[in-house]
């Protein structure tokens, strides 16, 4: 049975893919440019406050401390768009990557004018809702904006796969592979060309996420509806 036939659109693998690309891009940047800090990644930013704490630099620990908390509100605030649009002509994840996208190119026009620590508080806001609008791919539980857990599941299914012999773990495994593989090509793309395009450069986040929403539209259901 096809893909498009076992899972809904927004769980397929291309869309898994571009987004962990997108991830992958976001914070190669931040890393870059913005005193090593992260947009999606989290934990990089827990231990930098712990580091930043325990040395006393109490005002450096706050540049990493107020991202965690608008990565927390980005998370809740998907749920309040859940909640205020339903699925019409746009689904769900749509709505929440408009936000997204608008929002991230937002953020690239005002960045010089804006300090440091806003832009990355303001970048984890946008990176959560799309952590939690995807929460799935091929039905299975996966992180689009890191990749311990997906690292995890590779190791996990590799090993189901060698004790069983079962084929599906061994697909999964793969899966995950390829989305670890798509972090590395986001951060490799975005290192590329940062140095070409310097604060620019987010607008290629923009791309990615406006490329997931037109893929998002299914066109195979509208065929079905029609016939």
């Amino acid at each position: 049975m096809s893909e498009t036939n076992t899972h809904p659109i927004q769980e397929r693998l291309p869309i898994a893919l571009l987004l962990a690309t997108n991830s992958g891009f976001v914070d190669a940047y931040t890393f870059q440019y913005h005193a090593e800090r992260f947009a999606s990644l989290q934990t990089g930013n827990i231990i930098q406050a712990g580091i930043s704490l325990a040395r006393g630099q109490y005002h450096y620990a706050l540049s990493f401390l107020i991202p965690i908390l608008f990565f927390l509100l980005g998370a809740a605030f998907n749920n309040i768009l859940k909640h205020k649009f339903k699925p019409g002509k746009l689904s769900t994840q749509q709505h929440s990557l408009i936000v997204e996208a608008v929002g991230i190119s937002l953020l690239v026009l005002v960045q010089t004018q804006i300090s440091s620590t806003a832009f990355i508080t303001l970048l984890s806001f946008f990176l959560a809702i799309q952590l939690d609008a995807f929460p799935k791919v091929h039905g299975l539980p996966f992180t689009s904006v890191m990749s311990t857990g997906n690292l995890r599941h590779v190791g996990a299914n590799l090993m189901t796969y060698f004790y069983t012999k079962n084929k599906t773990a061994l697909r999964n495994a793969g899966l995950f592979s390829l989305i670890i593989l798509a972090f590395l090509f986001g951060a490799y793309i975005s290192a590329l060309i940062s140095t070409y395009l310097q604060h620019l450069t987010l607008l290629g986040s923009s791309i990615i996420l406006i490329t997931i929403f037109s893929l998002l539209f299914d066109y195979s259901k509208k065929v079905v509806d029609k016939s």
